[in-house]
């Protein structure tokens, strides 16, 4: 089983430089990286442009490590700029040799005023995401998408978006994702039983889920139904990752599982806590 080094990764290599963060994700047993940018007129933070890229993968080969993702986080929502810096992180992807561009779509969180209608913005979002799949297929890239925020959220919600793109566009995959579904009051499982043959990439996260009156504490955020969520240790919370591996297992799912831990508990102590717990499907 291999863990893709994810939450803190970018955080570290703008503080510490690149060969550092690679030699600390090296140390704790991971045998992968992946990136987390943004998608917008300014400039990237780690690796900035296709020339970086060349020496950025020999970095990471040299502690033994390699790409598995390269994730984005942006609304394409009626924004040619978000699509046009997709674009360009895709040759970014390319020349790091990793297969995936992983990127959000739709981040809308809450209602607002001026909200597009729920079928508005899904169309959107899919001629978006059509424009660099079908940018990035040419350069062995695959373009892929999890359940998030208010709209493309939930089996029916990003089947919506998805069922659309896939009828229009074959170089795409889905990122599950273990945690995402709970702020429209759906479990996980549900959504990896979904889509279990087209997940090319995990997220892994663990969450409390509680009924109070108001949250007891800034760390806790509240659903769509009303529940409130805190994220916990991976074992430790109320997301069914034993049934999610199962179905992982059964897909035949090679790939590798990214740690996305932004708990308040101490980082090294749930990266180690959720190795050891997923390590467990290894001989099943």
């Amino acid at each position: 089983m291999q863990f893709t080094f994810y939450t803190r990764f970018n955080s570290m290599a703008r503080r510490d430089g690149l060969e550092a963060t690679a030699a600390y994700a090296a140390e704790h047993g991971f045998s992968a990286v992946e990136f987390l940018e943004s998608a917008g007129p300014g400039e990237l933070s780690v690796v900035k442009n296709t020339a970086m890229a060349k020496e950025a993968r020999k970095v990471l080969a040299a502690k033994g490590l390699r790409t598995a993702c390269w994730s984005v986080g942006t609304t394409v929502y009626k924004s040619p700029e978000a699509v046009a810096s997709l674009k360009r992180q895709a040759e970014i992807v390319s020349e790091m040799e990793c297969p995936f561009l992983h990127h959000t779509l739709l981040l809308w969180l809450a209602p607002f005023e001026g909200m597009p209608s729920f079928e508005e913005g899904i169309a959107c979002a899919v001629e978006a995401a059509a424009e660099v799949a079908d940018y990035a297929k040419p350069l062995g890239v695959k373009c892929i998408y999890e359940d998030q925020g208010l709209f493309a959220n939930g089996v029916e919600g990003f089947g919506a978006f998805y069922k659309q793109l896939k009828a229009c566009c074959s170089n795409v995959g889905v990122c599950g994702d273990m945690g995402n579904s709970l702020f429209v009051d759906e479990g996980a499982e549900r959504f990896f039983a979904a889509y279990a043959e087209d997940i090319c990439h995990v997220h892994v996260k663990d969450y409390l889920i509680r009924t109070f009156t108001e949250a007891p504490s800034r760390n806790w955020y509240r659903t769509k139904g009303g529940r409130w969520l805190r994220e916990t240790m991976v074992g430790d919370g109320d997301v069914d990752v034993a049934s999610c591996m199962n179905i992982l297992q059964q897909a035949g799912y090679r790939g590798t599982y990214a740690l996305e831990l932004s708990h308040p508990e101490p980082f090294e102590a749930g990266v180690v806590q959720a190795m050891d717990y997923l390590r467990r499907w290894e001989t099943k």
